[in-house]
């Protein structure tokens, strides 16, 4: 038989554990912090963390007392990520995930792990998202290549549309969002172009052919757009990169195949920081390369190491990285593919200063 507990003590018993909770969710200071470039130069890129599984996120109350009662879950963990996004206003980070067949939203605010629904896309339950974007009212696009298709999520996380690409597209691989033109740019890497979309999808113009000339493609790949409105483009096998104007005009190109520092292997995405630099990662070095809009190399960081042999940390160390993202506070997102984690840095501008640190790792 049972007795009923005293309001005051079942009271008394919840705040206890949400002082517990509360304690258990902060996040360990760390001693040690991560900087590159070497000294005597002034530290421009801070590794902050990583995510790879729901082990990552901050133990809340509901799921301390879950596991206090019924025992721990098996965590939900990242498999293959291929790409991911970041939305500062809402603290979420989205992770398109090849071999789960969806894409993750890490929900910081929460700390939740949820797989985001295909109900009522006409798609089946499991896709394979290759590309997103956010556009500037915190929508997200998602593409589907096999069905030629954009999935599109209001903040919510509600399906409010799609976008067909059977029409214009035959392989698209990339996508990225003018927010203060309302543009959605597309890539093809079998057409070897970059088709400009409204929101809504319907087709403005396109640009692009096959080649090594100024402008032509060899599987672009990826596509980041500066705050001037100019079209980045990862030219992934003419190992380049190219920069055009917000109409699609050739501007300027940088970039060159080899194996030495800011040469190009095998591109796999760009991204722009506040300060337009252009952040190009590569998969075969096991890198990100920082270049300005001029094509000059500022810095490069990362490396070849993998987390499946050592068990470690590895702040930096890459194992094919893929996708990339930059959000509104100059947290830079990696996706770090066959490491199963995204790894989150902080760009430090020139006019910044990180605080004192009773120990402090300076990083090639």
């Amino acid at each position: 038989m049972f007795t009923a507990l005293p309001a005051t003590r079942i009271v008394l018993i919840l705040m206890i554990l949400a002082i517990v909770s509360g304690c258990a969710t902060k996040e360990a200071v760390r001693s040690e912090r991560y900087f590159w470039p070497q000294p005597p130069d002034a530290p421009r890129i801070e590794w902050l963390h990583s995510y790879s599984s729901q082990l990552d996120l901050k133990m809340t109350l509901f799921r301390s007392m879950k596991e206090s009662v019924a025992g721990a879950d098996t965590p939900i963990s990242i498999k293959s990520p291929i790409e991911v996004r970041a939305d500062a206003v809402r603290d979420k980070i989205y992770v398109a995930d090849h071999e789960i067949g969806g894409v993750y939203v890490f929900d910081l605010r929460n700390n939740e792990i949820r797989i985001l629904s295909t109900s009522g896309s006409g798609l089946p339950e499991q896709i394979a998202p290759i590309a997103m974007a956010i556009d500037a009212d915190g929508n997200l696009y998602v593409l589907e290549p096999r069905y030629r298709r954009v999935l599109v999520y209001d903040p919510s996380e509600k399906l409010v549309r799609t976008i067909d690409l059977m029409k214009i597209s035959r392989r698209p691989v990339a996508l990225a969002i003018d927010k203060d033109r309302g543009r959605l740019y597309v890539s093809d890497v079998q057409l070897n172009k970059i088709f400009a979309l409204d929101l809504l999808g319907t087709r403005l113009f396109e640009f692009g052919a096959s080649g090594s000339d100024e402008g032509a493609f060899n599987r672009p790949v990826g596509i980041t757009i500066a705050s001037s409105g100019n079209i980045i483009v990862a030219d992934t096998f003419n190992a380049r990169v190219q920069i055009f104007t917000e109409s699609g005009s050739f501007l300027r190109s940088f970039g060159r195949r080899g194996d030495g520092t800011g040469d190009f292997q095998l591109i796999k995405s760009v991204a722009v920081d506040q300060d337009d630099n252009i952040y190009v990662v590569d998969g075969r070095s096991h890198s990100v390369s920082i270049f300005n809009q001029t094509g000059n190399l500022l810095l490069v960081f990362g490396g070849y190491y993998a987390v499946s042999t050592s068990g470690k940390n590895a702040p930096g160390g890459f194992s094919l990285p893929s996708g990339i993202d930059i959000d509104s506070r100059g947290r830079i997102y990696v996706a770090d593919k066959q490491n199963r984690r995204i790894q989150v840095f902080q760009y430090l501008p020139l006019n910044s200063s990180p605080p004192a640190v009773p120990t402090v790792h300076h990083v090639k």
